[in-house]
């Protein structure tokens, strides 16, 4: 399956030390594109890109997060490769 290109937004984690590890953005993922790593989240942004592309616009994980940590940022998907812009 080719994947779809264009802009979308992923989430990022903007500020690690108010994070209280809760995990809401995690289990708010509706594509479970987002795990915990060392010290802050890993998301994979092709999974998220492609959710966002089948479904629509997602804002789950920031309206999960109680702390305010967790920001969306504009990415590109395009030739296969995920950039940000900006």
């Amino acid at each position: 399956m080719e994947a779809k290109e264009g802009r979308f937004y992923s989430p990022r984690m903007k500020m690690v030390e108010v994070c209280h590890k809760c995990r809401a953005c995690i289990y708010a993922c509706p594509v479970k594109a987002i795990e915990w790593g060392v010290g802050e989240i890993i998301v994979d942004r092709f999974a998220c890109a492609q959710h966002v592309f089948k479904k629509g616009e997602c804002f789950n994980c920031v309206v999960e997060c109680h702390q305010g940590a967790i920001v969306l940022e504009e990415y590109e998907l395009k030739d296969g490769k995920i950039t940000k812009i900006g």
